[in-house]
């Protein structure tokens, strides 16, 4: 497979996008490199990838990196599109790659969700936003990194919801993505957050109990630790 790279630009003259140069990977995969330059430096932007193969109608699904939407400018920006996993191991043929894009702008405005810097599982937190149209119906995915981890169920845009996040997904740092169900360009993601256990790890040892003549006698299991005592680190990423 021979792979020629063009561009294009963005709609407007102080603004431009530019693939600097490509790198072939193992397993059939193509690292692309480019610039997003913009005489604005807070403005964000919504880019994909596109191929000759449909005549650049449809983004390519198999990319992952700097794409997407929620895009800062910047310079040696990199993606990486497994080209052999979307064309197939028979694919031959030369293909042309196309980064298109536009100016990237929420279709909803979350009310102070980054004010949250911690959420204990188990415990619902309040989601609160503007905008959007009626019909949106909302799908929330909570993300570790680039790696989906948990998907809620779908949401109306009604401005308002409780979220809770389950008590299976291990402490670390989190992200939610925000999505229209219906047009994959209209997503938001909040900052960065920490997940905790709801209690903390040294009171969570159990309660057993016992049988005495038919009733139940409950004996607390307290160790007396702490969590500085046992070296419970408040960002640990194990349960």
């Amino acid at each position: 497979m021979i792979l020629l790279v063009c561009c294009a630009g963005l709609p407007a003259f102080s603004q431009d996008v530019s693939i600097t140069r490509m790198e072939l990977l193992a397993e059939g995969a193509v690292a692309v490199y480019y610039d997003l330059t913009d005489a604005n430096a807070e403005k964000k932007y919504s880019l994909h990838l596109y191929s000759s193969i449909d005549n650049y109608i449809q983004p390519l699904e198999k990319v992952e990196g700097d794409i997407g939407v929620d895009l800062f400018v910047g310079k040696n920006k990199r993606l990486v599109w497994r080209a052999k996993e979307e064309l197939g191991e028979d694919f031959a043929g030369d293909v042309a790659l196309e980064l298109k894009g536009n100016t990237y702008v929420p279709f909803i405005s979350l009310d102070n969700f980054d004010d949250y810097k911690v959420l204990k599982r188990g415990k619902p937190y309040d989601l609160t936003w503007t905008g959007g149209r009626g019909d949106n119906i909302l799908n929330i995915e909570l993300y570790q990194g680039d790696s989906k981890i948990k998907v809620f169920e779908e949401r109306p845009n009604v401005g308002n919801t409780s979220l809770s996040i389950p008590k299976d997904v291990r402490p670390g740092l989190y992200r939610l993505k925000i999505s229209d169900s219906r047009n994959r360009d209209e997503v938001v993601w909040t900052d960065d957050f920490l997940v905790r256990r709801k209690m903390p790890l040294g009171l969570t040892a159990g309660v057993g109990a016992i049988l005495i003549g038919g009733g139940a006698l409950l004996i607390n299991k307290f160790t007396g630790n702490s969590e500085e005592k046992m070296g419970w680190p408040p960002y640990a990423t194990g349960n």
